[in-house]
């Protein structure tokens, strides 16, 4: 169990390791460096900021999205119970006042 515990931190360190090796590494290299970029080079650098927005925003949205379809799910159930008793109501309501009319 002790050996499961040392490979899980092992595995955390080394992922934090090269996340930050791999994030910081463009920050090192001039080629990154968005003050010297011209032409194609600042068009690669764009289309790079874009796809890096992308996929923030996709792994947001996936994040909230079970929250949302729970809720939306509720929320639809509540709406049909309200009709089933409103249904139940007005047709005793158009019983009731068809046998007054017809009597």
């Amino acid at each position: 169990m002790e050996s499961l515990i040392g490979v899980k931190l092992g595995c955390l360190f080394a992922l934090l390791a090269l996340t930050l090796v791999c994030g910081l590494s463009p920050i090192c290299s001039k080629w990154f460096k968005i003050d010297t970029a011209t032409g194609h080079h600042r068009q690669v650098l764009s289309l790079l900021g874009c796809t890096s927005a992308g996929v923030f925003l996709g792994a947001g949205f996936m994040h909230i999205t079970p929250e949302a379809l729970e809720g939306i799910e509720s929320e639809i159930q509540k709406f049909m119970e309200q009709n089933r008793t409103r249904g139940k109501a007005d047709s005793s309501n158009d019983a009731e006042s068809a046998f007054m009319h017809s009597s």
